[in-house]
């Protein structure tokens, strides 16, 4: 299995160095499942059982393993198993337990040795690892992949001269290693040359250009040289060949993360905890990744269980409170999680760590907080009585523009610059009254008053006063005066015969 180093130091505000995958070729084994000869101890068979299929149980397997261990402390792949599955859920304390319980009962158990020698530099135990393989490939010394991951080891442990060396002892012995250039690389970057890192990369991409693992170290180099554009390609390439890459996957999500891109980061750190449930960088950066899809309930279940797995880890400690103070804004969870740590770290904080600072910027963010929720309170209710006023004033405006209008139709008489200037007012403020436009409702009063002031200082001064009937037209000149009809000829009364 290729590795991550340095370990990520990943904060919420500002991500920290990105991953370089070991440049060795670690030979990590699979647990042991030999169907024609399984122990037929029910603990060991279930435990078997469960890391089968797309999505094995580690923790339940573990739990299994270690039960069989319980049953028969003599058990060796039941001891292996274990180790293999508490590496896979990031516990490297009882993986290298584990691993070292095999190898007391067999110590020819290659395979739990190169597992043991993973873990040990997986946790910052890369001396101790050195001294592992150091003493097997003194006694195989045709076996070029156990220098390799010497090598890797010495790298690990800084003791670069010796992994030079190694790396050329393995190409002396087969001049086309692809992992001893690729421990070559890794080695320069160690040191800081870059162009040599990237040298050894490019040879050994020559000689296979589908292994991932020399994209991922091609990226990481090409990062320092903050030359991110090639950098993500070479990671997207190793992902490409190999889309399981833990170490690319990693690299990737974290920049993508650092540009704004959750929802690549989110689809690489998942691909990373599907693998390895228990890799806190890959818990991590999901978080990281559900809180910037601000899937807040998503990111809150990611922090808690990186918390209880790692409950005095100081980055995830950091990360979680950061999270609840800034992000979802639960004060209250966010100083739980500072005090769960004073606890656990009773007798080990100074008065000056870091997380009595944590614990004084909680107290301001929530008194800025409130501050803030009181203040958009005061807002919408000053906001809400604004509306009110307006919309009575607009009520109080709509029936003077309705008299203002039917005055008019009263005062057929006025002068026609101040009825054209009154018309023009009411022009100008109805579709502020028909839009109900509350907000502009003391723009226009002004208008309104003024209009009413004209019509009526018109009616005040006479201006609006009823029509006159229209007079008789003189008779033409000439013309015989009118004379009256004369009156009717009445009736002969009848008589009687």
């Amino acid at each position: 299995m290729n590795r991550t180093i340095p370990s990520l130091l990943i904060l919420l505000a500002a991500f920290g160095p990105v991953a370089l995958t070991g440049c060795g070729e670690p030979k990590v084994v699979q647990p042991t499942v030999d169907s024609a000869n399984v122990n037929p101890k029910q603990a060991y068979t279930q435990g078997v059982d469960l890391l089968k299929g797309d999505t094995p149980n580690y923790a339940g397997a573990l739990a299994l393993f270690e039960s069989a261990t319980t049953q028969d402390p003599n058990f060796t792949k039941a001891w292996f198993n274990a180790g293999w599955a508490a590496e896979r859920t990031g516990d490297y304390a009882k993986a290298e337990q584990y691993y070292k319980r095999a190898l007391e009962q067999k110590p020819d158990y290659t395979q739990a040795l190169f597992n043991l020698g993973n873990v040990l530099v997986e946790g910052n135990k890369a001396t101790e690892a050195t001294g592992i393989y150091k003493a097997y490939v003194e006694s195989h010394p045709e076996d070029l992949v156990a220098k390799n991951n010497y090598a890797d080891a010495l790298v690990g442990a800084q003791s670069y001269a010796e992994a030079v060396a190694t790396a050329q002892d393995i190409l002396g012995r087969d001049p086309k290693n692809v992992s001893a250039y690729r421990n070559l690389s890794r080695t320069y970057y160690a040191q800081g040359n870059y162009e040599m890192s990237i040298l050894c990369a490019e040879k050994a991409k020559t000689l296979s250009d589908t292994d991932p693992g020399i994209y991922n170290n091609m990226g990481v180099t090409y990062l320092a040289q903050k030359n991110a554009p090639a950098a993500i390609e070479q990671f997207k390439t190793a992902i490409k060949l190999d889309p399981a890459n833990v170490e690319a996957n990693l690299n990737l999500g974290y920049l993508a993360a650092d540009s704004g891109d959750f929802a690549l980061a989110k689809q690489t750190f998942e691909s990373v905890v599907r693998q390895y449930p228990g890799n806190m960088d890959g818990q991590l950066g999901y978080a990281i990744a559900l809180r910037g899809m601000k899937d807040n309930d998503g990111a809150q279940k990611a922090y808690e269980s990186l918390l209880k797995n790692n409950p005095t880890n100081r980055t995830v400690v950091k990360n979680a409170i950061t999270f609840n103070m800034k992000y979802a804004k639960d004060f209250k969870t966010a100083q739980k999680i500072v005090d769960d740590f004073k606890k656990a770290m009773t007798g080990q904080l100074s008065p000056t760590d870091e997380i009595f600072t944590l614990e004084t910027d909680i107290k301001k963010e929530q008194a800025a907080e409130d501050k803030r929720v009181a203040d958009a309170a005061a807002a919408e209710k000053e906001e809400k009585e604004r509306k009110e006023r307006g919309e009575k004033k607009l009520k109080e405006l709509g029936d003077a523009v309705a008299g203002i209008e039917k005055d008019l139709k009263d005062c057929p008489t006025l002068a026609p610059d101040v009825l054209e200037l009154i018309q023009m007012t009411l022009e100008q403020v109805k579709p502020v009254l028909d839009e109900k436009d509350y907000s502009l409702a003391g723009d226009v009063e002004p208008f309104i008053l003024d209009a009413r002031s004209q019509l009526d200082a018109a009616k005040t001064g006479g201006q609006c006063g009823a029509a006159a009937a229209p007079a008789e037209a003189p008779a033409p000149a000439g013309a015989p005066a009118p004379t009256e009809p004369a009156p009717a000829t009445p009736a002969p009364t009848p008589t009687p015969g």
